[in-house]
């Protein structure tokens, strides 16, 4: 090994020494003329890190539910009625501000969870439940289905005799 400082070959072990904050191995010549010894290091194994926590996967609502129809203009006015600039409201619900922008133009659908932020920051409603269109009332009582593969198979045997 050699000497950092003056570059000669090491006889036996070298000897830290700190020079502004830095540890060098140098010679026994060098170590007496230069810096003060270094502690010595000990090597610390830092603790087992645990396994970090994945964040709580966003909410699925309780049941079905859907946006009003006017979802973008309920925003822009609530917004608007408390005085916010979307760079507020933006920072305030941790999204940014073109993503608020998208969904008052109408040509984003907030997830579920940025609909529920919005809904408790503006004090509006924006998640309604959602309508099942009932078939049966379309068809007067009736509820229709399609053909059961029995069914296709019957029309094939008397379509080829």
């Amino acid at each position: 090994m050699y000497c950092e400082i003056c570059g000669r070959v090491i006889e036996g072990d070298p000897i830290p020494i700190e020079v502004d904050k830095a540890v060098l191995y140098v010679c026994r010549g060098c170590a007496a003329r230069y810096g003060k010894r270094a502690p010595p290091q000990t090597v610390q194994k830092k603790p087992p890190q645990s396994q970090k926590a994945k964040p709580p996967s966003p909410r699925l609502p309780p049941v079905e539910v859907e946006l009003v129809e006017n979802y973008g203009e309920v925003i822009r006015v609530a917004r608007q009625n408390l005085g916010l600039s979307r760079e507020a409201l933006a920072a305030m619900l941790g999204v940014k501000e073109t993503v608020l922008r998208r969904v008052e133009a109408g040509q984003l659908q907030p997830d579920y969870a940025l609909a529920k932020k919005l809904e408790k920051a503006l004090g509006v409603k924006l998640l309604v439940e959602a309508k099942e269109e009932a078939s049966g009332a379309k068809s007067g009582g009736k509820v229709e289905r399609g053909l059961t593969l029995g069914e296709v198979v019957e029309i094939r045997e008397d379509g080829e005799k």
